[in-house]
């Protein structure tokens, strides 16, 4: 028992795919302990807890938000219920790990950020990519000018996905569309690695169902320096990502899940980093814990104001394709 008071007590929310690649590296983790999963279905809230480890299973979103042993809440179901869930979590003093995007709208992303600020309580939006150590030697590698000046980056995330106009990806009303779902990621990347974005184009194609499943997207940063990314679930796969200066550059395949950066110049590999731990979202939820144990209310690693220019950029890009419902 008295290794448990020691430990972060973690409840999740939404026992679905993606829950269970999270719990697996959670359960793994020194210093988290998995207290409870909350599904309205509750067999399968029992299936997942007794699978992963989790002490409890509950029939409803309150009797976890109502568990003293529950410190830190990580939601995830499709985007335009995060606001709702995480904002009873926030009320109900839980810390909030929120799935990605935080909020489908930039309003109201600022309006949960406000909220988890005034109560003193910590909220993240779970953006794993940046906490990748691969993807933090790339960026400690231009910090210190190996590739000289920065000049332009390309990064994709495109798959073939569903058709079936009832999917949760083309159903509008569960913030479908490729921009949201997977386009979050290079523009993420992007802004991580050049700088704070000063302008944005996109264009797009449309599906039946009015979401958009292709965007094709140029940024300029105040760096100077460009992008171009694309976001599909209408193509092959296409998931690697560049970054470009003037004396040389760094290929991240894989990059939204990166395990190895590549410095090149010359046409010649220069460094490899590979990293040989493990586990995709480990990373993020020591950063997670580290601030938890700090007593903040957002992660340095990826902050409020990140939160909020990401779904500022993401809905400009909507709007731009003709995807945006206002």
């Amino acid at each position: 028992m008295e290794n448990d008071k020691k430990r972060i007590g973690w409840g999740l929310i939404g026992p679905g795919r993606f829950a269970q690649e999270f719990a697996q590296e959670l359960v793994a983790m020194e210093g988290a302990r998995p207290v409870a999963v909350a599904s309205r279905d509750l067999a399968k809230a029992q299936a997942f807890a007794s699978r992963f480890g989790f002490e409890k299973a509950c029939g409803s979103y309150e009797e976890l938000f109502a568990d003293e042993d529950v410190d830190i809440v990580y939601i995830v179901v499709p985007h335009v219920f995060h606001a709702g869930i995480a904002k009873a979590a926030i009320l109900a003093g839980k810390a909030v790990l929120c799935e990605k995007p935080l909020t489908p709208e930039p309003e109201t992303t600022r309006e949960l950020t406000r909220l988890a600020q005034e109560h003193g309580v910590f909220l993240m939006e779970a953006m794993k990519t940046g906490f990748l150590p691969a993807i933090r030697k790339a960026k400690s590698w231009i910090g210190e000018g190996r590739i000289g000046d920065l000049r332009l980056a390309q990064a994709d995330f495109c798959f073939s996905g569903p058709t079936d106009p009832g999917d949760r990806l083309m159903n509008p009303e569960l913030g479908g569309g490729a921009v949201l779902d997977v386009g979050i990621y290079p523009l993420h990347l992007t802004r991580l690695l050049l700088g704070e974005v000063e302008s944005i184009a996109a264009r797009g194609t449309l599906a039946e169902t009015g979401v958009e499943d292709s965007a094709a997207i140029l940024s300029r940063h105040v760096s100077g320096a460009c992008a171009a990314m694309t976001c599909s679930f209408r193509t092959e796969e296409a998931m690697s990502a560049s970054v470009f200066g003037t004396e040389g550059l760094i290929e991240i395949p894989l990059f939204h899940a990166a395990k190895k950066a590549i410095l090149k110049r010359g046409g010649e590999v220069i460094e490899t980093f590979e990293d040989s731990g493990g586990g995709m979202v480990a990373a993020e939820i020591e950063a997670v814990m580290d601030a938890l144990g700090e007593g903040l209310t957002e992660c340095p690693g990826h902050t409020h104001a990140d939160s909020i220019r990401l779904a500022e950029l993401m809905y400009e890009v909507r709007r731009q394709v003709g995807s945006l419902v206002t």
